[in-house]
């Protein structure tokens, strides 16, 4: 499955015009499990698709880049290092 994978890399998907409505999500390209739920979005320009895709990555890195506890503390799992080799594998589907 994986040099399927990679032969096969998903295009990220980009509204073809503004206004857009939709359901789209971000996850990532070879960890599936790293991702967003679909989010009901209406962007009326480029600029808010593009704030709406800023809020999907945080809310990815901010998820899966802390754990939490048995005690309630939030540690980091994630260092900008780590980050930085995870965010350009992050793709956006629609459907």
């Amino acid at each position: 499955m994986g040099w399927f994978r990679r032969a096969f890399k998903p295009r990220t998907f980009a509204p073809a015009a503004y206004p857009f409505s939709g359901e789209v999500r971000m996850r990532h390209e070879d960890y599936e499990r790293l991702g967003t739920g679909w989010w009901k979005i209406a962007v009326q320009s480029a600029e808010e698709w593009g704030a709406k895709l800023a809020e999907m990555r945080e809310g990815i890195r901010s998820h899966y880049g802390q754990y939490v506890t048995k005690d309630g503390r939030l540690v980091p799992r994630w260092n900008d290092e780590t980050w930085a080799l995870v965010e350009p594998g992050l793709v956006v589907e629609s459907r």
